[in-house]
């Protein structure tokens, strides 16, 4: 089934101009789409505002991210699954990436390997990465917290795969649920072993 487009235009909505991501979550979109489907299909997402070259370092529109991920999950749906899968699939491989880069100190040296620590982080390790939104964490237990993002417009699933792959980068395998309360506030019940 393909992505659900009034949710895209509710998210489209959502955006206030000046909201921006790294192009570094492009360039990983990009690669998941040459991966998966090969080079053929990334030239077929890459026209139009997307045919540009990305700079991973650089703020580009959250809202061509947007389009661009709906895109790949029509793309890709029938390889990874659901829409949804799809952007769980690049929400977590984006932290891979992340972590090689950007993400390097936050996760190398100043979490020190606890969740926790990681999650209270997560408004510094987002706003090196977008420019919109505020987020807060709250422990709930020693191997469980909710992570609340206000003013993100981007899929829950893409966020549930974000923490999934910020745990694996600890070497914890976790596990995160969202909690829509809105089309652009979320929250996550996360949890690991």
């Amino acid at each position: 089934m393909p992505a659900n487009k009034v949710d895209l235009a509710a998210r489209l909505t959502a955006a206030h101009p000046g909201d921006n991501v790294l192009g570094l979550f492009f360039t990983t979109v990009f690669h998941i789409v040459e991966q998966q489907a090969g080079p053929a299909a990334l030239m077929k997402v890459r026209t139009g505002e997307l045919a540009k070259d990305y700079s991973e370092l650089r703020m580009y529109p959250v809202q061509d991210f947007l389009h661009l991920i709906y895109q790949v999950a029509d793309l890709l749906e029938g390889k990874l699954g659901s829409p949804e899968d799809v952007f769980r699939t690049c929400g977590e491989t984006s932290m891979t990436r992340y972590n090689s880069g950007p993400g390097r100190f936050l996760f190398g040296v100043l979490v020190r390997g606890d969740p926790h620590k990681l999650f209270s982080m997560a408004q510094i390790g987002y706003s090196t990465a977008v420019t919109y939104g505020r987020r807060e964490y709250k422990p709930v237990s020693p191997k469980a917290g909710v992570l609340r993002a206000n003013g993100d417009m981007i899929p829950p699933a893409y966020h549930e795969g974000v923490i999934i792959g910020s745990l694996k980068l600890l070497n914890i395998q976790g596990h995160a649920r969202a909690r829509p309360q809105g089309v652009d506030r979320v929250e996550y019940d996360i949890t690991w072993n």
